[in-house]
């Protein structure tokens, strides 16, 4: 069986991906095809930080069996929710009695309606409030009788009863627990939102719509039903909090706005969404619990069959009669849920030392469905993670180790392990690889994936490391080995981005050299001494002796070349003209190509170090071609001179 060995294209997510806020959900396709490859019909995969729980729905549109667990409960949910069977005539009238209910209440007529400036209808619906420093300045309006939506400035009385409403009296019930310990809630943020409490982060007003909502859903008899509708109120929570703010003039986008950042935060400017309008459109519509689980069946085939795991269950019994068993499971207590070797292939998105807090930034949700169940009660403790003051990268790299080892005693001997990974901080990556070797595995490749949309990485650090992901596979080493031969970092370093600028035979710019360097670091197995976490200083030292930077016309920033030239190939064309030779073939062999085709094939034939930035494919690409709807047909006169 050949390997993957080259980046993949992702593609276009299905509705059942992009319905649920997640940080850092990965492409679907991509892990689809690793687990196609490397697993038969009926294999078990795990993953053991599933967050979004991708690789289980991915298992079972390939028909093969999948163990999902996270100590984030938020995956828990999710799948539970996922498996359930959907109508949308029943949501669509559940929601409607929830909305007309919460609509007709007193509290709600006062604080969020308005009588229409267009046609004069007293119940216009406020669907957003724009504040600045605790004043209210703008307002979007929806009006239901003659179906216009426009912005106004909000006069003395609406200004009045919004700074009125937060002396509301909620007889609902809500959470009111104080923020924990963490970095997440820095004195700041908690200054800014209003105090130190979950409550804090909505206004008054769109809390008490909020509990309404909540406290009728908890009423819901049917139990599918129920979870579906708490999925579209999960949804509603983070867009009708303070954490979000107007989006910049000129985006043409006045009545929208986003939790965009993976942290708390909160500026002098917010947005006050109406938290019923939300809740319907994220009940019914685009991107809503209807579009989610229509597309359950359309991209899965079926609606997967699921099953809790709970503590001392025969799992690979329950995954007989089961497509997913999935909880709540620490990874470092892996070994009292798994038998040893019964794992075909583990791929998994491990935590990226601190980049991001995936389980503080779920507490916007948990905090209200733990009052549902107490099973997604968040268990903070127990996560693997870094933070500041709290967990050193030593304790990280403890419990990481210990999580590992136990995936290698579960994975079968001649089963793989694929773990996509990527942090700024090199010490990171030194105690993630250090990980790994500790556990008993080696790796085989590292493969540099670009991912098409910005991620977590990406989110948290815009102009570090990548907006991508390495795929680091791994196999069980065979014996003891040999000791790990040492260098030092600064040659490793001078090395490697001398030997990827000569493959390339042109100048690379810089992120191409930190990539390529993270891969052979991964694959080498070095022990790597004197470290020096900053490449970018290694090779400005040696700037005039072995590189110069260079300027590439149409390109920001430098571009690291090669001072002498001699240790160039003179028979390799440079890397851009070898992949203009590329797509100029292609041409010569069809007349149209989606822009993803191509890509996968300059992928296939410029794997690792060579593999082109998709930015630049995309320019080469126009050289040749014309884009006519999803094709890139090729231009007149191009390739073998037939003409399109």
């Amino acid at each position: 069986m050949k390997d993957i060995d080259f980046a993949l294209v992702e593609t276009k997510r299905p509705p059942m991906y992009t319905a649920m806020k997640y940080w850092g959900k990965k492409p679907h396709n991509i892990w689809g095809a690793y687990i196609a490859h490397y697993t038969q019909e009926g294999d078990v995969i795990l993953d053991p930080f599933s967050g979004s729980a991708i690789a289980a729905f991915e298992a079972v549109r390939c028909g093969r069996k999948a163990i999902a667990f996270d100590i984030n409960p938020m995956t828990s949910f999710l799948i539970d929710v996922y498996s359930t069977e959907f109508s949308a005539a029943r949501m669509g009238q559940a929601a409607g009695r929830i909305a007309a209910e919460v609509a007709g209440s007193p509290v709600y007529r006062r604080y969020m309606t308005v009588r229409c400036a267009r046609c004069g209808a007293p119940n216009a619906e406020v669907q957003h409030t724009k504040w600045e420093n605790g004043h209210p300045y703008e307002m979007g309006v929806a009006c239901p009788a003659c179906g216009r939506r426009y912005l106004a400035v909000p006069d003395g009385e609406m200004r009045a009863l919004a700074l009125e409403a937060e002396g509301l009296e909620i007889p609902f019930w809500y959470p009111a627990d104080p923020f924990f310990e963490s970095p997440s809630f820095s004195k700041s943020f908690v200054k800014n939102i209003g105090g130190g409490s979950f409550d804090r982060l909505w206004t008054k007003r769109n809390l008490f719509v909020l509990a309404y909502i909540f406290d009728r859903i908890l009423q819901q008899p049917e139990q599918d039903l129920q979870k579906q509708l708490l999925f579209g109120f999960v949804q509603t929570l983070h867009l009708a909090s303070k954490m979000c703010v107007p989006r910049r003039a000129g985006a043409n986008r006045d009545f929208s706005t986003s939790w965009g950042r993976a942290a708390y935060l909160c500026s002098g400017r917010q947005m006050e969404m109406n938290p019923l309008l939300l809740f319907q459109r994220s009940c019914l519509g685009k991107q809503s619990v209807e579009s989610a689980l229509t597309s359950v069946k359309s991209h899965l085939g079926r609606v997967p069959s699921a099953k809790r795991y709970i503590p001392g269950m025969d799992v690979m019994a329950e995954l007989q009669a089961h497509d997913i068993l999935y909880g709540v499971v620490d990874i470092k207590e892996l070994d009292k849920a798994l038998p040893a070797q019964s794992i075909s292939f583990v791929i998994t998105d491990p935590p990226y030392g601190g980049l991001v807090q995936y389980l503080d930034l779920s507490c916007v949700w948990l905090v209200w469905l733990r009052q549902y169940s107490p099973l997604l009660s968040p268990c903070l403790e127990k996560e693997i993670t870094v933070k500041k003051g709290q967990k050193g990268l030593e304790e990280y790299s403890r419990d990481f180790t210990r999580g590992i080892q136990n995936l290698h005693r579960v994975l079968k001997d001649d089963g793989r392990a694929v773990f996509t990974f990527h942090n700024k901080d090199l010490a990171v990556w030194k105690s993630f690889l250090h990980s790994l070797g500790q556990a008993g595995f080696c790796v085989e490749n590292a493969i540099h994936q670009q991912n098409r949309r910005t991620g977590e990485s990406n989110v948290a650090n815009p102009y570090g490391t990548s907006a991508s992901d390495f795929y680091i596979r791994c196999i069980k080493a065979s014996g003891a080995g040999q000791p790990a031969p040492k260098i030092g970092f600064e040659a490793f370093v001078v090395n490697g981005a001398a030997a990827i600028i000569a493959a390339r035979n042109e100048p690379a710019p810089y992120q191409v050299l930190f990539n390529g360097l993270l891969a052979a670091m991964s694959k080498a197995g070095l022990e790597l001494d004197n470290f020096d976490t900053d490449i970018r200083r290694i090779l400005q030292k040696h700037t005039g002796d072995v590189f110069e930077t260079v300027r590439s016309p149409g390109r920001a920033g430098d571009r690291w070349w090669l001072r002498d030239r001699s240790l160039l190939s003179p028979q390799v064309p440079p890397l851009s003209q070898r992949v203009r030779g590329a797509i100029r073939g292609l041409y010569q062999k069809n007349d149209q190509y989606t822009l993803d085709e191509i890509i996968g094939e300059i992928f296939k034939q410029y794997p690792g170090d060579l593999t082109p930035d998709i930015r630049d494919i995309e320019a080469f690409v126009e050289e040749y071609a014309v884009r006519r709807g999803e094709k890139w047909v090729r231009r007149e006169g191009q390739a073998d001179g037939r003409k399109v």
